[in-house]
């Protein structure tokens, strides 16, 4: 147990330092919902990305940090969307609900319900309770440690955190839809961290994939977007 314990607290803080929860990365079985121009937003529901949005083209370098301008209002126009994730071989999914601010988390380790500024934990052994950090139980105290983050719980905020340039080494498809490989290196909390990006031509992320070490053990994360604007029914487990 104590091993399970501690194995728990390292993917707890590096789902913290890299995405609050990262993914099954590329998927031969992509969900049929696609983020296509009609079914994430219409001309009269949705304001176009601001004209110095970054160009995303192959070899194009690109400042993460007009990216994540970018990808967070396109993403915040989204109804919902729920992802797949893993971390050193723990696996989670998530919902989110931009217009509430709004993420629920379950996985192995436990669950996390985060409503704006209000946020509830529950461990494989216990009932939900109000987020506690200084709680005595470890598997509580890292669940509400990491809602306390709960914004980098989503892609598009968590790419915000980032900085420096990155490059356009690629593109792929996913959901249906092209998306460009951006990748670089940065440095978060004071660790590296090696991250690549799959984004739309409308700067929706639709999945990422990050390297970095915590605590001497190396993690490798990942994330995946399943279903893209579709609403998330998220409510206060207690």
């Amino acid at each position: 147990m104590r091993v399970n314990t501690w194995k728990a607290g390292v993917v707890i803080a590096a789902a913290i330092l890299l995405t609050g929860c990262s993914g099954t990365g590329a998927s031969d079985k992509p969900s049929d919902s696609k983020p296509s121009s009609s079914s994430s937003s219409s001309a009269e529901e949705t304001t176009a990305p601001s004209s110095d949005c970054p160009k995303l083209e192959e070899g194009a370098t690109v400042d993460i940090s007009a990216l994540a301008t970018c990808s967070t209002e396109r993403m915040d126009e989204s109804a919902g969307y729920a992802a797949t994730s893993t971390t050193m071989g723990m696996e989670s999914t998530a919902r989110y609900n931009p217009s509430e601010k709004a993420v629920a988390v379950d996985s192995s380790i436990g669950s996390m319900v985060i409503i704006g500024d209000q946020a509830w934990v529950k461990s494989p052994s216990s009932e939900w309770q109000v987020a506690d950090p200084n709680s005595s139980d470890p598997i509580i105290a890292g669940l509400s440690a990491g809602a306390t983050t709960a914004t980098s719980m989503d892609p598009a905020q968590a790419i915000a955190a980032l900085n420096g340039e990155f490059t356009v080494t690629g593109t792929s498809e996913r959901l249906g839809q092209k998306v460009y490989l951006v990748s670089g290196t940065t440095e978060t909390q004071g660790v590296a961290v090696d991250a690549t990006f799959e984004v739309t031509e409308d700067y929706i992320i639709l999945a990422t994939m990050t390297k970095t070490e915590v605590q001497g053990q190396p993690i490798e994360s990942s994330l995946e977007i399943t279903d893209w604007d579709k609403a998330q029914d998220i409510v206060a487990p207690m």
